[in-house]
């Protein structure tokens, strides 16, 4: 079902209401929409998804197992290849095979997506970025994908992508894989990342990545400072190192056991109870599931949130990443109230801390969010907000047209102004 289809439908759900007088029910949608959509049999093994990005065609594959079966939810692979530094084919010119992809890391039992990046459109800015969230949402509503094990990886310049989408952009993403990646190629104004970059933010998904001792482009010695920095900025990485492994993946076989055992123990949780983002603009990478950062700006109250951004070399620390617009950070906690009285619930709170936000949105989800109780927001110390909150239709199916995630589904929007 297309986006066109879905506005349609929203379309025709309105004009039944003005005659019948009567919205839908909240929680008759909200079942229909946690149900989701009767998928039906799908084309298998190689399947193409052209795009054209910055007017250029790019030859995006979906490899499908042949044992596809859309009664049953499966697992999404979304693989960054490398050597996205090369010119694009110009018309009727072959794009050659994918360096580094599926072929050189065989799997079973998921999709794999396979988009396609050249010079100029490379996977640190912003057209590839919507090209790869649309593919996603493209093979959703194909094929019966597990929103709960949607995750990305790459080798190379993929596995520097990865690094970067961990960075700016990860609700899709149950993990991140990075092999033979490094994040100061994301640190060099010429690779024309789509800045800035806050390593804090990588705390938000597990990160996996291998590097080669002996890897002529980004040996691991390079490699650890940066891992030093994420680590201490709270991600939680689990780091692998093959000493005598140059700039390839003959360590694949080695590798698979683990790397397999980690997809399977981190599944995405689709509400998380904990979430910190970092970002320089409100456009996009403004968003982290259920928090969406809606202005920017100093506030009196603003709390002491440090950046994490530097490593340590033999001339000192030094900066990783630029630094050029201010930015916002908001670092939040829910949690379930306890009542002083025995047997009664006290409701939902959300503790904020901030800097640099003058407001921010908070997506409620009936999944963690209990209606019945009232909700208390509290930002730098300072009681915001304590109050009923109502479910709102209109907010579920704007939320679920724009996400197609049937585990993360919103009754409603709560608009926070930092003191």
């Amino acid at each position: 079902m297309t986006r066109l289809v879905l506005a349609i439908v929203g379309v025709l759900l309105a004009l039944a209401s003005t005659i019948t007088g009567q919205e839908p029910s909240f929680d008759a949608e909200y079942s229909r929409l946690k149900a989701g959509r009767t998928y039906k049999k799908e084309a298998t093994g190689r399947v193409e998804l052209p795009t054209t990005v910055a007017s250029l065609r790019l030859d995006n594959v979906l490899e499908v197992p042949a044992d596809y079966d859309p009664a049953r939810k499966w697992p999404l692979r979304v693989q960054l290849h490398g050597g996205v530094g090369r010119q694009a084919p110009g018309p009727g010119g072959r794009a050659g095979g994918r360096p580094l992809d599926s072929s050189r890391i065989p799997n079973a039992g998921e999709l794999n997506l396979h988009p396609r990046a050249w010079n100029g459109i490379e996977w640190w800015r912003a057209p590839q970025v919507e090209n790869i969230l649309n593919l996603i949402d493209t093979v959703k509503r194909r094929y019966n994908v597990d929103e709960s094990r949607v995750y990305i990886t790459g080798i190379s310049d993929g596995g520097t992508g990865v690094l970067f989408f961990a960075m700016r952009l990860v609700t899709p993403f149950s993990a991140c894989l990075s092999l033979n990646g490094h994040p100061a190629v994301l640190a060099n104004p010429q690779v024309g990342a789509d800045p800035q970059l806050y390593p804090t933010n990588m705390a938000n998904c597990p990160m996996y990545m291998v590097n080669g001792g002996r890897d002529e482009l980004y040996p691991a010695a390079s490699v650890e400072p940066f891992v030093r920095m994420i680590r201490d900025a709270g991600a939680p990485v689990e780091w692998h190192v093959y000493e005598e492994a140059g700039h390839n993946t003959a360590w694949w076989s080695e590798e698979r056991p683990a790397y397999e055992t980690y997809l399977a123990g981190h599944p995405r949780e689709a509400h998380p109870t904990f979430l910190t983002w970092e970002t320089d603009r409100t456009d996009r990478y403004n968003r982290m599931r259920w928090l969406v950062v809606n202005q920017l700006g100093k506030r009196s109250s603003d709390a002491m949130l440090m950046d994490v951004n530097s490593i340590e070399t033999r001339g000192g620390r030094r900066p990783v990443f630029e630094r050029g617009r201010a930015s916002g950070r908001v670092d939040i906690t829910r949690k379930a109230l306890v009542s002083p009285k025995p047997g009664e619930g006290g409701g939902n709170a959300f503790d904020a801390k901030t800097r640099g936000v003058q407001q921010f949105t908070l997506l409620l989800s009936p999944d963690v969010v209990d209606f019945s109780k009232p909700v208390r927001v509290t930002v730098n110390g300072r009681a915001v907000f304590d109050g009923p909150v109502k479910k709102d239709v209109a907010v579920l199916e704007r939320w679920a047209e724009r996400d197609n995630d049937r585990t993360m589904l919103y009754g409603a929007e709560l608009t926070i102004t930092v003191p």
